[in-house]
């Protein structure tokens, strides 16, 4: 530490509350051995991705009796949103994910010892770290305009290097305190920089917890570590809060693998233990033949809010993700269906090394278990909920015909032959639409023709026939035999060998359409017989004498 950096240190930094020593001993170290933490921006919806993390971030940290904490970053002030510290913590706690410190009290005041756990609100914290590396020389004013450095940057592809600020690409790497001085009495604009080693040739070797050692380029830009604003960048913020705060995993997207060697030299920089850093595997989608990370900007399903939409459960979710996390978690659940994610003894080197790809027939599957899982009450109460936020007018439905609702829903659940109707609480419209009149009307304006057999003649006539003998408490197979005789009666074809003979005007296949076209409006329904049994007698001729 030189006198000229001691005193330009202070000339950019001449009051600040803290000290580095005063900070250790306003956040002193743990007594446990796991603390993990979630850093969102609150700059638009929770991805899933972000939910993905915080879960694994959760789940390593209470099994192993340890801290998870949120933390806000919010340095990016441009792009962040209205409400939207609330949209995370909200959305996490829809998923039941724990957070035992962060900006989750009520009007999203701080709950822990180790805050603020919001980075616009600990400006003073990092300035004291950056001036501690100006005074020791290892990080510097640089008043470059944006003009010189696209002068640089063409001078470096003129000679065919890499680009940006680095060793003798650096003009204010070497200025002395003098210009600095007039400088800033000019009014010149500057950030602060990180003062690397300035070789693009030096490899470095870095370890990871589920990749192990990963040789890479080391770090040799002089990185911006705080901006003109005086607001920290990313790399220079998450570096000092998670030692302040004391985190010992980092749990994050292996996108940020290419900072990993900058994020070492900081650490090492200011003098911290570097936790134990784990880059997972994005979620992927197939686009083009290909496969990409879920976008923000062109995927509804990144958006978490869009399975809530569409109404899957936060159980499916969950199974989901942990199928994705852990490929042991299939049959773990198969043996332990009834049991609380949470059982299970999720472990870091379990974790997958690929990315995997968003499958939305998987979880379906998954989803479909989850609601067939469901007592009828209980798939009544949850869908009735969902549509009182998403499908308001399907809602209304549901609680003026409670008990026709349930008799409807209720179609050959947990039987032999359950048809594993309902795989999102979306699906309840397809399924009860036929049973309210009200849009029932509305399906039968775009409702699909009658087989070319059924004339209006054989319809009136056949239907005559089945009103006077069709009998609710008949049982399903009894029903569908005295089906196929009257359909016979009427010249209907009752098997396939009937049908070549050619004295026949149909099957009865076309019989049981047009039941269901004129009951139903639609071609695909629950089962038959039931469905008439719900509908009961006099809905039922109305239909079909209409």
């Amino acid at each position: 530490m030189t006198d000229s950096n001691l005193t330009l240190a202070n000339l950019l930094f001449p009051d600040l509350p803290y000290t580095p020593e005063s900070l250790e001993t306003l956040y002193p170290s743990r007594t446990i051995s796991t603390v993990t933490r979630f850093g969102p921006s609150p700059t638009g919806f929770l991805h899933i991705g972000g939910v993905y993390t915080s879960l694994l971030s959760e789940r390593i940290a209470h099994l192993n009796d340890g801290v998870f904490y949120l933390r806000v970053e919010d340095t990016d002030d441009k792009r962040e949103i209205e409400n939207g510290v609330s949209m995370i913590t909200e959305g996490l706690a829809k998923f039941g994910i724990t957070i035992d410190e962060g900006p989750i009290g009520l009007g999203s005041a701080d709950i822990g010892s180790y805050g603020p756990y919001t980075q616009s609100k600990r400006g003073s914290i990092y300035q004291t770290y950056i001036k501690e590396l100006v005074a020791r020389g290892i990080a510097y004013p640089c008043f470059l305009t944006e003009e010189e450095s696209a002068a640089i940057r063409e001078e470096q592809n003129l000679a065919k290097q890499p680009l940006g600020i680095y060793g003798s690409y650096s003009p204010w790497r070497s200025a002395t305190l003098e210009e600095v001085r007039a400088a800033i009495a000019e009014g010149k604009k500057y950030v602060l920089r990180f003062r690397a080693h300035g070789n693009p040739s030096k490899r470095v070797k870095l370890h990871d917890e589920i990749r192990g050692d990963i040789e890479m380029q080391d770090n040799f830009m002089d990185t911006v570590l705080l901006k003109q604003t005086g607001i920290p960048t990313y790399h220079l913020a998450h570096v000092v809060d998670d030692h302040l705060m004391r985190t010992t995993h980092v749990i994050r997207a292996e996108e940020w693998i290419p900072s990993f060697a900058l994020h070492i030299q900081l650490t090492e920089a200011l003098g911290f233990i570097p936790p134990k850093y784990i880059h997972i595997a994005p979620l992927l989608k197939a686009d083009g033949g290909g496969k990409r990370k879920l976008s923000k900007r062109k995927d509804p399903e990144a958006n978490v809010e869009f399975f809530f939409e569409q109404g899957y459960t936060v159980e499916a979710l969950v199974d989901y993700m942990f199928n994705i996390m852990d490929s042991k978690y299939e049959a773990w659940r198969l043996e332990n269906p009834t049991a609380d994610y949470k059982m299970y003894p999720l472990t870091i080197d379990r974790l997958p090394l690929s990315g995997a790809l968003f499958d939305i027939v998987k979880l379906d599957s998954i989803a479909n278990a989850v609601l067939t899982k469901l007592s009828t009450e209980e798939l009544q109460s949850q869908g009735l909920k969902w549509a009182q936020k998403y499908d308001k007018d399907l809602a209304h439905l549901m609680e003026i015909y409670p008990d026709m609702t349930y008799k409807a829903l209720d179609i050959e659940r947990h039987t032999e032959k359950d048809p594993r109707r309902f795989t999102k609480f979306s699906d309840l419209r397809g399924q009860l639409q036929f049973f309210y009149e009200e849009t029932f009307e509305t399906l039968r304006n775009s409702a699909p023709f009658l087989p070319d057999c059924i004339t209006p003649e054989v319809q009136k006539a056949f239907i005559e026939d089945y009103l006077k003998n069709y009998d609710a408490t008949m049982e399903r197979d009894v029903w569908f035999e005295q089906l196929k005789n009257i359909a016979h009666a009427h010249k209907f074809a009752r098997t396939g060998d009937e049908w070549k003979t050619g004295e026949y005007i149909g099957r009865v296949g076309d019989v049981a359409m047009m039941l269901r076209l004129l009951l139903c409006a639609s071609s695909k329904t629950p089962d038959l017989c039931y469905t008439m049994r719900v509908l009961g007698r006099e809905v039922m001729e109305k239909r079909l004498k209409r």
